[in-house]
């Protein structure tokens, strides 16, 4: 049966003739006609006495202006909005591409789950280039802007036709509904409504307000938004001037900070701009660390306002620190640059020298290593400040392009000049201090901040202490002593303190949550949150990489290797160690024993030593020709560093050379609590030593399992099988080496590689193929990689990466 969609007619006068010229057109057709709860009496008359069938919908509840309704509808169903899976299902239609979780909830969450708004939305952070798709998952890019719908758009038009009355009180309410009791009245006043009038218009509005303890509230939150944008500039400077007003002399109150923030904006010149100004730079102080997005906008707004060159510089100087903090790099570099250009001299020395670190971290995640280097080549001398602000500047400059050595050097040497400085600048001197040390192997300067942090002079400040904190607390979550940072932060804190990506990713990454983890890194890494901290930064590509080539996801490894490369990694040995490790999974093992030993060099050459312990451990593992040398290195890099890490490889390379038990190494591993690092360590101990090999084997299968580390996996059942050690859940089985295989293929490898990577011939490859394809119904690989990409491939979900 054909249907005809039949709008209400904007004029109900001639609805008659609309209905007769619409059924002419398809006699037979069932008519579905829209927003009958703006249907007057005649049409609702006309509507009694149809014969033919007919569905109309409306907006409930059901207003005393079209009460008639209920007495016309035979059948009444009501039309839920969204759950949350439903939501998110209909988001992977529009995007054609995964949603991530914090995508869903966002929109789910402002929409309502109202399919139109959920569209609405998608659209408007396409368009304003907040969308953002990596690797087939969809996520909220903390850039982009929120495009908002024009006028005439579908959802813009329906509340319009609500009445013009009733346009005019939901513009007004979405600048004033925030001042509680007081909005009724300065709406009325605004409109020229009397009470009467105006509450026969809230109770019309109904579908769209709500009412809590006196505070009108949208029912929508995406709705609010968007009519308010819909405000014409005079309006919206006119209603803030009037927020402004009554709050200031007390009319009238708020409890969400950020409102008269956001009013004083919007009202610009029609109220005091001076102690607009003063305010806005109070405000966007205060928030600096709890709600930098605001923080900038308000502190971009007093630099524009502020009369005072020298609290206008300070306002600028402050927001140029937030654009990094939020990795906006590219305006954090165009602020920085204009704060040294125009007003270097009228702000605090701590404020210069964060501004010239700010500048530093944005010009390497903006990938300007041209600039960088420039810095690092001049030295201090031409850099603005103090002696002791030019010596850590160009220390950092000088690490951010890998000359840790002479980083390390020019730090020693002005030791006297940066720590006698200004708190952030000595902060500073110490932290990078601290980070050279600890690549070259030396710890004491680490342990004794991580044992008391009140060491650094920025601690004691509430804006820092955060900062510097979190600051040890990735140096040691590279190091993967992830159990003291964490520590570290809530003796300190006394709660766990909120981390970034890039934080929460590494941590997850060591401790077996992969798939959360993953995620997490991929936006790390594409938004550079990391990359002014080297070590954690490139500790998240090592670790980011093996995770992903333990699942398959070859091709995706080696992308994140090549990025760190391009964007020139401050420690390239490591990027050395995880290339290497790659190599060994496709059983490349002299490509692999090429760039250890080029990773070992270039790390010597630097006297760099970390991570160095797990290159000498490969290197023991492919070349029993140089297993002692190795060993010895091993023994010399866990006494100087003395972490988890360092003692576990030690005592594991021993065990694999002395063919000892190797029990203090599974002991340590299982101290450290990584499920990656025990299960390797469980492998070794059993292949190499020849203890215990059933019991290790399988719990090291069982480990690999939990983690979804399919090509390990796939390696211990060929190895259990040359043991005659039984894999249980042969069907299971049978499925995950499948699905291996297909993430494979989607990963683009050609017959050849995928019988390097699986440790069989061509021949075996095209018969598991075959196979696949019959039993998967997919008829070529092209079909396979989309079903993988869009997880539609049966019980694989495409990494969240």
């Amino acid at each position: 049966m054909s249907t005809l969609r039949l709008p209400l007619p904007h004029d109900d006068r001639h609805f008659v003739g609309y209905l007769s010229a619409a059924r002419a057109l398809s006699p037979s057709a069932v008519l579905l006609l829209d927003d009958l709860q703006r249907a007057n009496r005649r049409t609702l008359e006309v509507l009694a006495g149809l014969q033919e069938p007919a569905v109309g919908t409306y907006c409930t509840p059901v207003q005393p202006g079209h009460a008639g309704l209920e007495h016309l509808a035979r059948t009444v169903i009501a039309l839920r909005p969204l759950a949350r899976a439903d939501s998110e299902r209909l988001l992977a239609a529009m995007i054609e591409a995964t949603p991530a979780p914090e995508l869903v909830d966002d929109l789910h969450r402002c929409s309502r789950g109202r399919p139109s708004l959920l569209r609405l939305a998608v659209d408007a952070h396409r368009t304003g280039g907040s969308l953002r798709i990596l690797d087939g998952t969809a996520h909220l890019a903390g850039t982009g802007t929120f495009s908002f719908p024009a006028p005439n758009h579908p959802v813009m038009q329906r509340l319009r036709l609500l009445g013009r009355a009733e346009w005019g009180v939901l513009k007004a309410l979405t600048v004033l509904h925030p001042l509680g009791t007081a909005a009724e009245q300065m709406v009325a006043d605004r409109l020229k409504m009397s009470a009467a009038e105006l509450g026969e218009v809230l109770a019309r509005l109904s579908p769209h307000l709500s009412r809590t303890a006196g505070t009108w509230r949208f029912r929508v939150p995406l709705v609010e938004r968007c009519v308010r944008e819909q405000l014409g500039p005079w309006e919206r400077q006119d209603l803030s001037r009037s927020a402004v007003i009554a709050l200031w002399d007390g009319t009238a109150t708020c409890s969400d900070p950020s409102y008269l923030p956001e009013r004083l904006i919007d009202a610009g010149r029609l109220v005091d701009t001076g102690r607009a100004a003063t305010e806005l730079l109070e405000a966007g102080r205060a928030a600096m660390v709890d709600n930098p997005s605001h923080s900038q906008r308000w502190l971009r707004a007093a630099a524009r306002s502020h009369t005072d060159p020298a609290t206008r510089a300070t306002a600028l100087a402050l927001h140029a620190v937030v654009c990094g903090s939020r990795h906006d790099h590219r305006l954090a570099v165009e602020s920085t640059a204009q704060v040294l250009r125009q007003c270097a001299r009228l702000i605090s020395p701590d404020l210069l020298q964060e501004i010239q670190v700010t500048r530093l971290i944005a010009l390497a995640a903006n990938r300007e290593t041209a600039a960088l280097h420039a810095i690092a080549e001049h030295g201090s001398g031409a850099l603005p400040g103090s002696d002791g602000c030019r010596a850590v500047t160009a220390a950092l400059a000088l690490s951010l392009v890998g000359q840790w050595g002479q980083a390390s050097r020019l730090l020693a040497n002005t030791r006297t000049t940066w720590s006698s400085a200004n708190n952030t600048t000595a902060t500073y001197g110490e932290l990078l201090h601290v980070e050279t040390a600890v690549l070259s192997g030396r710890m004491a300067a680490l342990d004794r901040l991580v044992k008391d942090p009140e060491l650094l002079p920025l601690f004691r400040d509430p804006r820092h202490r955060l900062t510097t904190l979190t600051h040890l607390a990735r140096i040691l979550i590279g190091l993967g002593e992830t159990a003291r940072a964490e520590h570290l932060l809530s003796r300190h804190d006394g709660h766990s303190m909120p981390l970034s990506d890039a934080d929460s990713a590494l941590i997850g990454l060591r401790t077996g949550a992969w798939r959360p983890a993953l995620r997490q890194s991929r936006l790390a890494l594409a938004d550079s949150v990391s990359v002014g901290q080297p070590i954690p930064h490139t500790a998240l590509i090592h670790e980011t990489t093996m995770a992903l080539a333990a699942g398959g996801w070859l091709r995706r490894a080696r992308a994140v290797i090549e990025q760190g490369r391009t964007n020139q990694a401050a420690v390239p040995h490591v990027l050395d160690l995880a290339e290497a490790e790659l190599e060994l999974v496709i059983n490349r093992r002299e490509r692999a024993r090429h760039l250890l030993e080029h990773g070992l060099s270039s790390a010597a050459r630097q006297n760099l030593m970390m991570i160095t312990d797990d290159m000498w451990l490969r290197i023991l593992l492919l070349c029993p020709s140089k297993s002692h040398t190795a060993l010895a290195e091993l023994k010399r890099i866990a006494c100087r560093m003395g972490t988890g890490r360092t003692r576990r490889n030690y005592l594991l390379g021993r065990a694999i050379v002395c063919k000892d038990r190797g029990d203090q190494a599974v002991k340590v591993a299982r101290d450290r609590g990584q499920p990656a690092e025990v299960a390797e360590t469980l492998e070794l101990v059993a292949l190499h030593t020849g203890w215990g090999n059933t019991r290790l084997l399988r719990e090291a299968y069982e480990i690999y399992g939990h983690l979804d580390a399919l090509l390990p996996r796939a390696r211990l059942r060929r190895l259990m099988a040359e043991q005659s050690i039984p894999v249980p859940g042969r069907a299971a089985t049978v499925a995950e080496t499948e699905r291996l295989l297909a993430i494979l293929v989607s990963e683009g490898l050609t017959n050849r590689e995928l019988a390097r990577v699986l440790q069989t011939t061509e021949k075996s490859v095209e018969s598991r193929l075959t196979r696949l394809f019959q039993r998967a119904g997919y008829r070529s690989r092209v079909e396979l990689a989309a079903a993988m990409m869009t997880g539609r491939y049966p019980g694989s979900p495409q990494p969240q990466t």
